[in-house]
């Protein structure tokens, strides 16, 4: 099975006391015969505007919705997230507010409807073959951190994480990952 994580980050505060810089991480792993193959999908750094932490976890969702339907079209995909926001929204709300012409129980369009229609495509298919569950924030697994080190560019806390706790990882995903992160930072 193909397993995605998706996560969304935001720090910093405009002048109105609004997030300022948000980003999103998107990681891949396919397990193969003789373990995982990890590949970091997509991260940013969006300061072009004011942003919110749910728009930032919905963009790194939708990455990975994307990922899943161009390279694994007829593959079962499992994506976690982190965010209570998210996978409520993908296994509960969203049906409902499409029926409700993307508006929500208080009767006012949905925040963020640009990226939960784009969701929405994604979910909304004949063959639905990704499911959305929920995952433990900071809970030493893998993928999880990997993509909340992307979304937050906090790579040495990724990197100190698998050196302190000796995470399940192999010597070559360690040094493929560290190599990967350093080309990110040197290049992002």
């Amino acid at each position: 099975m193909i397993t995605f994580y998706s996560d969304g980050s935001t720090r910093g505060k405009n002048q109105k006391g609004a997030d300022n810089v948000g980003g999103l991480g998107a990681v891949c792993i396919d397990e193969i015969d003789d373990g995982y193959e990890y590949e970091l999908l997509d991260f940013d750094c969006d300061t072009s505007y004011c942003t919110t932490n749910n728009r930032e976890e919905l963009k790194g969702l939708l990455y990975c919705l994307a990922a899943a339907d161009t390279y694994y079209p007829d593959q079962r995909c499992l994506v976690y997230s982190d965010s209570a926001y998210v996978v409520n929204m993908c296994n509960d709300w969203i049906w409902t507010w499409a029926k409700n012409g993307w508006k929500n129980s208080k009767k006012q369009t949905v925040e963020n409807l640009d990226l939960v229609q784009a969701i929405y495509k994604h979910l909304n298919q004949e063959f639905y073959h990704c499911i959305v569950r929920k995952c433990p924030g900071h809970n030493d697994l893998i993928g999880n951190e990997l993509a909340d080190a992307l979304a937050t560019g906090n790579f040495k806390r990724f990197m100190d994480l698998l050196n302190e706790n000796g995470l399940d990882i192999s010597d070559d995903d360690y040094e493929w990952i560290q190599r990967k992160m350093e080309d990110l930072v040197m290049n992002g």
